[in-house]
Formats: C-alpha cells, sequence, structure tokens
C-alpha cells in the first residue's frame, strides 16, 4: 500500500506543493502580521481601547479569515484530485478505515512542515517589513522594531483551526458510502435554469442602489434633516453584493443567438460550458470581486493616511509657527536667527503678534443621543477663543482686510467645510476680568492656517478700536504670543527645525504643560465650582513624546517635522493596510488559478471528445482560453470598478466636494487597480500554461 500510495503522491505532487504553499503562506502572514501588531512598539503606540486599535484588530481578523478561505479554497482542489485515487482503491476492496489512517497522516505531515515554515520566516520578515517603512520615516528610538512572543499566538491558533477545518473535510470526503460519487466528483455540473435579461440591469441598478444609500444617506439625514442614522444603515451594502451576483451570473449564464447567430454557434461549446456551473463559477467569481474590491480600498485607506498624515502646505501658511502664553519666556526672534545662523538656514516673513483669549457664547450643532437626532445648541460663555486685531492680522498672514466696527470676521483653515460649528454663530464675547460683554455681528471668513488651528471652534479678527476696547484690563495669562516665519529651502531644514523644537520644549513650562482641548476659561469655571475637569491632565512634553505634537495644548506647527516625523505615526496604519492588500491579492491569485485549473480538471474527457469529433489544436485552446478569461476578467473588472466607486463616494459623501488631495489619492488608486489588472493577466496567462499540459500532453500540443 505505501509503494502504491507513493506513486499516486508521484503523479499529483503539484497538488501537494500547492496545498503546502497556501498553508505556509497563510501561517506565514497572519504570524508576521500578528507580530508586528502585538508587539511592544505598535501596542504601546496605540491608544487603550481608542478605535485605531479597534480597527487594527478588525484588520487582523480579516487577515486571518482571508487567509483562511483561500486555503480551505485550495485544499477543495486537493481533494478533488486525490477524489479518482481514493475511488479506485474503494473499488479495489481498500477499507475507509485504512484510507482515512493514509489521509490523516499526509494532511499532518503536510500541516506541520508548511506551519513551521510560515512561523520561521514570519520573524525575518516582520523585522524586514519593519526595516522597509523605516526608510519612509524619521527613525527615532521609539518607533524601533521590538519582538514580542505573544504575536506568535494568533498564528498557532490559525493553525489550530485550519488543521481543525482540513482534518473535518477530510473525514467527510473519506465518509462518502457511494464509490461512484468519489470517482465522479470531476465531473459534476451546476447547471441553472434560464437567466431573463432584466438580470443584468437590475443587478446594476442594485449595486448603484446599495452604495447610494450605504454611503449617502448617512450624510443625507445628518445635513438635510439632522438625523443620525445607526450603524445598521450599513446592511444597504447587501443590496450592491446581491447585485454584483446578478451581473456575474448574466455575465455567466446568459446566452442567446440574437442578431449574430453566426458567432453564437462559433462559440457554443464555450458559452455552453461556462453555463454548465454557473452557480460554482458565479459564487467564486463574487468571492473574488469582493476581494478585489478589499485589495483596492485597503490601498485607498492606507493613502488617506499617507496623503493626509503630513502637514499640507498652502498660501495660507507658513513653515513655522507656534503660538505660546506671554506669561511664558518662551523663543522668540533671538533663538530663531541665532539659530537659523548655526544651520545655514535664511528665515523669510518673519512675524509676531499678541492675541487674546475672550470668553465667547456662539450657536453650534451638536448631536443628542438620546433622539438620535443633530440639534442647535447655545453655547454660553463656556469657553474661550482666541481674538486678534485687524492690523496684527495683516501682519500675520499677508492679507489686505477690512473690518467695519462692531462685527467679526471668521478665521477658517484653507477650504474649510465644517458641520459641527457654525462661521457666523459668534453672539457675544466676554472680558474674562472686567466682565464685560459686546455683542458683535458677522462680516465674513478669511483663512489662514497658521492662526486658526490655534484656537476652537475658530480664531476671530475685529478691528484695531474694538480689540483695544474687548482686551481692556485683560490678564497677561488670557494673551498668547504667535510667531510665524517661512525660510529658504525648507526641505533642507529639518535638522534646524528640530533643534528649535527642542529650545521651544525646555523653554515651556506648566503655563502651557496642557492637554490638545485644554480651555483656559473653562478650567477656571470648573476650579471655581470644584469639579474635575475633564481637560485638565498635563501631558510628557518631552522630544521623545511621538505623540507630542498631536495631543499638546501649545504644539509648534513646523511643517517640516509634520510631514516627516508624523509618517511614523501612521506608519503602523500603513503596514496593516498593506498586510490587508497583499493577504486579498494572494487569495484572489489562488482562488482564479485553482478554479482555472479546475476547468482543466473537470472537463479533460470533454476536451478529448472534442479530439474525436476533430477539433484542432488552436479551437481547442481558443474553448479554454475563453473559459479561464471569464474566471478572471469578470471579477477583476467587476473588482476594480466598484473599488474605484466606492472611494469616490466615501471621499464626494463626505463633505459634498472633492479636494486635491482626494483626486491625488483617486488617481494614485487608479493606477493600483490597473497593477492590480495585469497581475491578475499575469495569474491568466500561468493558469492557461498549466491548463494545456493538463488537458493534453505537451507532445500532442
Amino acid at each position: 500500500m505505501n509503494k502504491i500510495y507513493k506513486k499516486f503522491r508521484k503523479n499529483t505532487k503539484g497538488q501537494y506543493y500547492l496545498l503546502s504553499f497556501c498553508v505556509a503562506l497563510s501561517v506565514f502572514l497572519v504570524t508576521s502580521f500578528s507580530l508586528m501588531y502585538f508587539g511592544p512598539t505598535v501596542q504601546e503606540f496605540l491608544p487603550e481601547g481608542g478605535d485605531t486599535r479597534k480597527m487594527a484588530s478588525l484588520l487582523l481578523g480579516v487577515t486571518a479569515v482571508g487567509c483562511f478561505v483561500f486555503t480551505v479554497y485550495a485544499s477543495g482542489l486537493f481533494f478533488r484530485f486525490k477524489a479518482r485515487e481514493y475511488g479506485i482503491l474503494m473499488a479495489l476492496g481498500t477499507e475507509k478505515k485504512q484510507l482515512k489512517s493514509l489521509l490523516f497522516q499526509e494532511l499532518s505531515v503536510v500541516i506541520a512542515l508548511s506551519s513551521f515554515l510560515g512561523l520561521f520566516f514570519a520573524v525575518p520578515a516582520s523585522f524586514l517589513i519593519w526595516k522597509l517603512f523605516e526608510l519612509f520615516i524619521i527613525s527615532n528610538e521609539q518607533m524601533r522594531y521590538q519582538f514580542g512572543m505573544e504575536g506568535f499566538l494568533p498564528g498557532i491558533l490559525f493553525i489550530c483551526a485550519l488543521a481543525c477545518v482540513l482534518y473535518i473535510s477530510g473525514r467527510r470526503f473519506i465518509n462518502r458510502s457511494d464509490i461512484m460519487e468519489i470517482l465522479r466528483t470531476q465531473q459534476k455540473t451546476e447547471m441553472v435554469k434560464e437567466v431573463k435579461r432584466w438580470t443584468f440591469p437590475v443587478g446594476i441598478l442594485l449595486t448603484i442602489l446599495g452604495l447610494l444609500l450605504g454611503a449617502g444617506l448617512p450624510q443625507v439625514a445628518a445635513r438635510v434633516w439632522g438625523i443620525g442614522l445607526p450603524g445598521v444603515i450599513n446592511l444597504f451594502y447587501l443590496l450592491s453584493l446581491i447585485g454584483i451576483y446578478f451581473i456575474l451570473l448574466s455575465a455567466v449564464a446568459q446566452s442567446r443567438a440574437r442578431k449574430n447567430k453566426s458567432k453564437y454557434y462559433e462559440n457554443l461549446i464555450s458559452i455552453s460550458l461556462m453555463r454548465f456551473t454557473a452557480k460554482a463559477a458565479t459564487k467564486n467569481m463574487c468571492v473574488m470581486t469582493l476581494l478585489i474590491f478589499v485589495c483596492g480600498f485597503s490601498a485607498f485607506y492606507g493613502m488617506q493616511y499617507v496623503l493626509s498624515g503630513g502637514a499640507v502646505r498652502t498660501k495660507n501658511s507658513k513653515d513655522f509657527s507656534f503660538h505660546s502664553p506671554v506669561v511664558e519666556n518662551q523663543i522668540g526672534k533671538e533663538e530663531v536667527d541665532s539659530t537659523s545662523f548655526a544651520y545655514g538656514i535664511e528665515v523669510t516673513d518673519f512675524t509676531e503678534n499678541m492675541a487674546t483669549n475672550l470668553v465667547i457664547s456662539y450657536r453650534a450643532k451638536d448631536f443628542n443621543e438620546e433622539t438620535n437626532r443633530y440639534i442647535e445648541v447655545y453655547r454660553d460663555k463656556e469657553t474661550a477663543a482666541l481674538f486678534v486685531s485687524e492690523s496684527d492680522f495683516e501682519t500675520l498672514s499677508g492679507q489686505d482686510i477690512m473690518v467695519k466696527p462692531d462685527t467679526y470676521q471668521t478665521v477658517t483653515t484653507t477650504g474649510y467645510d465644517g458641520f459641527f460649528e457654525y462661521e457666523d454663530g459668534l453672539q457675544e464675547v466676554m472680558n474674562p476680568d472686567t466682565g464685560k460683554i459686546y455683542s458683535l455681528t458677522y462680516g465674513g471668513t478669511v483663512e489662514s492656517d497658521v492662526l486658526a488651528p490655534f484656537s476652537e471652534p475658530f480664531a476671530y479678527v475685529v478691528c484695531d478700536e474694538k480689540y483695544e476696547e474687548m482686551t481692556e484690563g485683560v490678564e497677561d495669562t488670557y494673551k498668547e504670543s504667535i510667531v510665524s516665519f517661512n525660510v529658504k529651502n525648507p526641505e533642507d531644514s529639518y535638522d534646524f527645525a528640530k533643534d528649535l523644537l527642542s529650545q521651544y520644549v525646555s523653554c515651556a513650562t506648566d503655563f502651557s504643560n496642557h492637554m490638545e482641548y485644554w480651555d483656559i476659561w473653562a478650567q477656571k469655571v470648573a476650579d471655581k465650582a470644584g469639579k474635575k475637569y475633564m481637560y485638565g491632565d498635563k501631558i510628557n512634553m518631552t522630544t521623545d513624546n511621538n505623540m507630542l505634537l498631536a495631543d499638546w495644548k501649545y504644539a509648534p506647527a513646523f511643517h517640516i517635522i509634520t510631514a516627516q516625523d508624523r509618517m511614523q505615526m501612521i506608519s503602523v496604519y500603513v503596514m496593516l493596510c498593506l498586510y490587508i492588500f497583499i493577504i486579498s491579492l494572494t487569495a484572489v491569485s489562488v482562488m482564479a488559478y485553482v478554479r482555472s485549473i479546475s476547468v482543466a480538471t473537470d472537463n479533460k474527457r470533454l476536451f478529448e471528445s472534442l479530439t474525436k469529433l476533430g477539433a484542432d489544436v488552436q479551437y481547442k485552446k481558443k474553448v479554454l482560453k475563453k473559459q479561464i478569461a471569464r474566471i478572471v476578467q469578470y471579477p477583476g473588472i467587476s473588482g476594480c470598478v466598484l473599488g474605484f466607486i466606492v472611494a469616490f463616494a466615501m471621499d464626494f459623501m463626505n463633505d459634498g466636494r472633492v479636494s486635491g488631495i482626494e483626486i491625488k489619492a483617486l488617481a494614485i488608486l487608479a493606477v493600483i487597480l490597473f497593477g492590480v489588472g495585469v497581475f491578475l493577466y499575469g495569474i491568466y496567462k500561468y493558469a492557461v500554461y498549466k491548463a494545456e499540459k493538463i488537458l493534453v500532453p505537451d507532445s500532442f500540443w
């Protein structure tokens, strides 16, 4: 029996290699993913209980599911090749018990060796991928690679789950009582009834409707009706899934002679072959379509992090800007000039202005969780905002503006399109020390990417006379100094910026040691009432704190540092998205290859019959290529188009427009999806080559 089985293994060694490769690759991807995710660096970086950690855990789950799916799918082909061997042995009188023992031994060896290889190579792979990302980021001590043994646990659990499923599949395979069913496993067909003409247009309609309702309805409900829809609204996306199934089913199973009858009869065999396996082919294509969509979506999601992670240079921003309490002896022009001289940096457009925190009362929009609606609220003297005089703003921004008496202009970021805050929502302003109240009217908006980020909800500009009147008697604790400047050749200013940041942090005192959303007036109100202020905690103000620029109230805005160092904060997310992309594309490749090989193995006798009927080599190649092309082509086009449409819908539905950065991301996504198409074409060519070798011996071809 061992000699016979050795002969069988020799004849089907390609299937052992395929199954071993899938198991090893799955374990490798899951384990290397978890080694990075559960490593000390990432675990210290991700906030406890935060949305980012939840998303990362979800991505790990998606990774495991994706690997699990394509490995189990590949095992199905393995058992299909084993069907004939086991059917022959059972027909010769071999007991199922003996066959079951042999199969389990083989599966155990394959799983054990493949899993060991996957676990072994996961460690250097995770290290090399981490180092690869360090080429694109500024590395520091906090972002170094750290190995964690707990990262092996998900990989080991994955191996156990996969082994159980393969053993169960093998047991079900052996327990079939009908020998003829085993022998005819490769000749099963899944013919479908006639597909109506309306299937294709209805599929397109359902796909578009699902995307519009799933992505657009929450935004329309919030902006038009003021209603916050629950998460169950995402079930509308299932309409798109049904629509994709209808589209693919129509493409696979719908066949009529129509007007061009000669073309129909010329391709009759190819059309009929696809219809005989329409159900299995359509299900397979649906899964492949969704996996290709996941490829595109994960790539797009990662790009969103990259493109939005760094600071964007606009005409209303400057290379360097920071604000600090005037009671703090912070760096100024003297320190900037001396440091720039040391590094050979030329400073231009230097400005140093004064701003004052005044208490405001304003209208805003808020979400009521009890009624599940967006409501308008009036915040009466709850917070303070920065006010600057007209002349100071002109100096700071380089813009010429005209602010009428008793009016204010709201300072926004470039292209601001807020939903919760009204630019014209300010009603009254109060001097925090004298208690005097001033009523102002809305006079328009001005853009400044220097001043706007320093104040919540907005910073405001008033005329010089009004500013003097409103700030009379205000203590220095409410006043802030705003410094901004540009440099020539900013791309060479990184070392200068790091030195300046170090000086800035060393000069910071307890006056500025506050969290990002800390507010001086809200703190005073909470202290007076004897309550704990939710944003009153201090932060770790050191240059080694990689979250300093994101969490510090008085964090400086140094464009070169933000653009480069912030990449290390998003590198983890990008790596996770990259892994999802790789795993999804790998799953698609395996499924496309396995399905293509199934076309050859399932229809071998049919092609032999075609040879007897006089079909030449070129005709048989033509039939085979059309079958495999449809398996790859239909889901490839559907998945890429769907991925691009969803990405566009996300950007447009977010704020009703597509920004320059989003256009750039969509353009890159189009290039990536084109690359996916080229990769799938390579899989198609290789699958055709292997399928031709299976159907007819090389000498004949």
